[in-house]
């Protein structure tokens, strides 16, 4: 289990086609993730994650180093001015 912290934020994928639709990232301090929370078309929302938008979080979860992808556990909101300086990712 990873613990990251960062920002979360939506990138709208595949503009122009019928699978056009929103995925989850999370900035941290030097790198971003992309965050899957449950299987969903890639053109439906994700309510979860869609509630944490434009938020500084704590999320938990499984690291998949190949995909860059961090199958989201659990989230919580923090309370930080700056996104925070935190442990190396490998």
């Amino acid at each position: 289990m990873e613990i990251l912290e960062g920002l979360v934020y939506v990138k709208y994928g595949r503009i122009g086609s019928k699978s056009e639709g929103p995925d989850y990232y999370l900035q941290t301090w030097d790198r971003e993730f992309l965050l899957k929370y449950r299987d969903r078309g890639p053109w439906e929302l994700d309510y979860y994650l869609e509630f944490f938008c434009r938020k500084f979080v704590e999320v938990t979860g499984e690291y998949d180093k190949e995909t860059n992808t961090v199958k989201v556990t659990t989230v919580k909101e923090i309370c930080v001015e700056h996104i925070p300086k935190n442990m190396e990712y490998s």
